[in-house]
């Protein structure tokens, strides 16, 4: 009888395993349980989403140069060589030498003194210097040449790579307003320009580390920004070193620095605050000056 019993009670524990099992598969289990899984599956699918999302997102971010524009770059930045060096410092005063991306020529503007001061013929020189791609001209600020002047002989550089100068662009933008440039010193790293130019005061100072390049600007109160932006990416910019401004202004102005009025231009007092960005332009590398290309001077 006990045996009966035994087998009985473990055909019986069979049994119901089977129903349940059946019971699983047929969706008669509890509705918590398959609620739970049910949300177990979609919380797995939305982190995957979500991860593929943040993957796409860092991808797209990512600024991708060419080879072509890393060899511009490295060629922006390469050293003068000695021989220029000399001839320039030897010159009394050296002038400043523009060297524009687009132009076989450089346009030498000869100082008043080796403090610098330009005249009006300089001014007209400058203007072609600094004009569009497309070869429009604008007016160019003084106080933007003395300030380019005084980073070129604090670096003792014969030469200044002109990156973009006039855009006809949106009015906000110095650079339509012919108050700003970009540009790169041979020889000297992005970062070291933009710490010398920051305490001038009264300019605006953006670093360009991917498109490799610094943006100069003048203004009524200071601002400092970096953009990683690569060519024909969204601009990416940040403010930093928002604590330094206003002391490198007050410190300018003791030194008899003029703060620079923004043009009246109908904008808010923020939005001039932002300067829209450039992005390198790839030249045809055979139509690169050579070393001692043409140099036209007033």
């Amino acid at each position: 009888m006990s045996r009966v019993s035994s087998r009985a009670l473990a055909i019986a524990s069979m049994v119901i395993a089977i129903v349940l099992a059946l019971g699983s598969a047929a969706g008669l289990v509890p509705r918590a349980d398959a609620d739970d899984g049910v949300r177990a599956c979609q919380h797995r699918g939305r982190s995957a989403r979500r991860s593929r999302a943040r993957s796409s997102r860092r991808r797209a971010r990512r600024p991708r140069l060419t080879a072509a524009q890393r060899r511009q770059i490295q060629r922006w930045h390469q050293r003068a060589s000695r021989s220029e060096v000399r001839a320039w410092a030897r010159m009394d005063p050296p002038p400043l030498v523009f060297h524009p991306l687009r132009q076989r020529e450089r346009v030498a503007l000869v100082p008043a003194s080796a403090e610098g001061g330009f005249d009006t013929d300089d001014l007209v020189l400058a203007q072609q210097a600094l004009a569009s791609r497309e070869g429009a001209m604008h007016d160019i600020h003084p106080r933007l040449l003395e300030l380019v002047y005084r980073a070129v002989r604090h670096f003792e550089v014969p030469y200044v790579h002109v990156i973009s100068g006039y855009r006809d662009g949106r009015a906000t933008s110095r650079h339509a307003q012919g108050r700003a440039i970009d540009f790169v010193l041979p020889g000297v790293s992005d970062r070291r320009l933009a710490a010398y130019l920051r305490p001038q005061g009264f300019v605006g100072v953006g670093i360009y580390p991917v498109s490799g390049f610094v943006h100069l600007d003048v203004r009524a109160r200071s601002y400092f920004w970096s953009d990683g932006s690569g060519p024909s990416e969204p601009t990416r910019e940040r403010a930093i070193l928002a604590a330094q401004t206003s002391r490198y202004d007050a410190a300018a102005r003791r030194r008899g620095e003029e703060s620079i009025p923004d043009l009246d231009v109908g904008h808010d007092e923020e939005e001039v605050e932002e300067e829209e960005s450039a992005t390198p332009e790839i030249a045809d590398e055979a139509a690169q000056p050579p070393p001692d290309a043409g140099v036209s001077a007033g």
